[in-house]
């Protein structure tokens, strides 16, 4: 008996499954050869033309009456500038294709004309020079990917796109010209916003921590390659990536909120992440001084004062009440020669009473670990004690101040492309301001208040009245010194020390900020000038 074949389909089945196959397949051919027949950008220069046809007038056509013709006739092409000693490869103008044409000013995007932006030459340098993104790329999504500040550029979209520069929003573009032009050297024509990001930065004193090209000190993360450090192939940040160019703008509205731990452990310019306190064990003494960051002021394993007075041996001095008292209300017992409101400013912006109120406990570790500070020996921790953090203020920058300094800061690139570079110094000059030879460049020039801005002495003396900082206010210094001690205290800073204030900080801050490399006789001067000028008058 012959055995029964077994079909798992019917023939019908097979028939009808091997139809819809060949028609998909067939669908799918179309749509191959339509997308490569009209690809996207074709579609635009379509528009374009049929737009630049619309705005003839009858003088055009009475130069050329078949102009329209010519114009709804033109073959389409993708538009590419090649520059080799730029690396460049850019096709922008395949869509973006009004960018030199004076009649396209009313019409939208991507067909209106660029502001004129002479003597550069768009068939020379391109788009992305200035603007970033894919040059080489066809199609609006690859080109750009974002176009906003807050858009997601993440790993993910750099895998499926094959690049890792996206497109500078439109209000940080400015930070491009710092490729071909210095700014800390002399202020870019045309670029108002990058100019102010780089004054902001001088005035707010950043190279007292940070280190800048060609100046400043390490106390804190160099910032020569900030434009590059976030999104380059090696270590870009998740944060960045999460708010893209926001990363830095939120680092300056809120200083620490955006660094991974990692890059927090790596930074001696933060605060170290810990625990939360109202969660779970409390933290030791020595990890709470750590956090809140008694280091910054005070040394807790030697006699010496720093920015406050020491606390090597304060639990042989005081008992566990002056210790709480004084944690509790910093600003009811002052110690002498040392300034009012800096330590419950400086624990308020740490969170110590947010902690204290949420976990007791906090207090009481703390005080329990500064008695027992004895001194040398003696001392239960101190040697062990945290080394000087240094944290970086909030400015309360405004939104126009954040945008200047963030488009300063991408600004801060590696050179990987030899940029043609031209300066503005002589013109500058010219018009009465830098002259290079007076010194380095970001110091060339600048008047005698400029110059103390620049060198960082905002972060310690108070100009505007006379509460002091760090050190003694000098607002009045004019009616209280003659010229020959300010010059004096200016070269030699440790030879007069004021009763109170610590020897050695300013010295290490004007060498750390290259101040005695960078400044010139006559610049030396005109700060003596300035400040003999401060009578302590409104």
């Amino acid at each position: 008996m012959a055995e029964k074949e077994v079909k798992l389909f019917s023939t019908n089945f097979m028939a009808a499954a091997f139809a819809l196959a060949n028609l998909l397949l067939v669908l799918l051919l179309m749509w191959t050869m339509t997308t490569e027949y009209a690809p996207e950008w074709k579609k635009y220069q379509r528009e374009y033309y049929r737009l630049w046809a619309a705005k003839l007038t009858d003088a055009d056509l009475k130069s050329d009456p078949a102009l329209k013709q010519k114009l709804l006739s033109k073959p389409l092409e993708v538009k590419q500038t090649w520059n080799p000693k730029l690396e460049l490869t850019d096709r922008c103008m395949t869509c973006h294709m009004g960018v030199d044409n004076p009649k396209m000013t009313d019409v939208p995007q991507p067909y209106r004309v660029h502001p004129d932006i002479k003597p550069h030459a768009f068939n020379q340098i391109g788009c992305t020079v200035c603007h970033e993104g894919q040059g080489t790329a066809t199609t609006k999504h690859t080109a750009h990917v974002t176009e906003n500040l807050e858009g997601r550029f993440g790993p993910s979209d750099e895998q499926e796109m094959g690049w890792n520069r996206p497109m500078l929003p439109l209000e940080y573009v400015q930070a491009s010209c710092n490729k071909c032009h210095n700014v800390m050297e002399a202020p870019v024509p045309g670029a108002e916003r990058l100019d102010a990001g780089w004054k902001i930065v001088q005035e707010k004193g950043c190279q007292t921590c940070h280190y800048i090209v060609d100046s400043g000190a390490k106390q804190a993360p160099e910032l020569s390659i900030v434009g590059t450090k976030f999104y380059n192939e090696s270590g870009y940040s998740e944060a960045f990536h999460d708010l893209r160019f926001g990363y830095l703008k939120e680092s300056l509205r809120c200083p620490q909120a955006n660094l991974s731990q990692e890059e927090a452990k790596k930074c001696k310019a933060t605060l170290q992440p810990t625990a939360d306190v109202s969660n779970g064990k409390p933290l030791s003494g020595a990890e709470l001084v750590k956090k809140y960051p008694c280091g910054n002021c005070h040394s807790f394993d030697t006699p010496n004062t720093v920015l406050g007075p020491s606390l090597y041996d304060v639990g042989k001095r005081k008992d566990e009440a002056y210790l709480r008292a004084k944690l509790l209300d910093p600003d009811k017992i002052v110690v002498e020669g040392f300034p009012k409101g800096v330590m419950k400013a400086t624990l308020s912006g740490s969170g110590f009473y947010n902690d204290i109120g949420k976990n007791p406990a906090v207090l009481d570790n703390l005080v329990n670990y500064l008695a027992g500070l004895k001194g040398g020996s003696g001392s239960k921790e101190g040697a062990h004690a945290a080394a000087a953090v240094v944290v970086m203020p909030n400015f309360n920058l405004n939104d126009e101040e954040l945008q200047s300094v963030v488009t300063f800061l991408l600004g801060l690139q590696e050179q990987n492309v030899p940029w043609p570079k031209k300066s503005f110094a002589q013109k500058a000059a010219a018009n009465g301001h830098a002259t290079p030879a007076e010194g380095g460049s970001a110091w060339a020039g600048k008047s005698g208040e400029e110059l103390v801005k620049l060198a960082g002495c905002i972060a310690c003396h108070k100009f505007d009245g006379p509460e002091s900082l760090v050190g003694p206010s000098l607002w009045d210094v004019g009616g209280r010194q003659d010229k020959g001690y300010i010059r004096e205290s200016i070269l030699d800073p440790d030879k007069v020390i004021v009763s109170g204030y610590p020897a050695g900080v300013m010295k290490a801050t004007l060498t750390g900020t290259g101040f005695y490399q960078k400044i010139s006789v006559e610049g030396l001067e005109r700060i003596v000038d300035y400040l003999n000028g401060l009578k302590g008058k409104p």
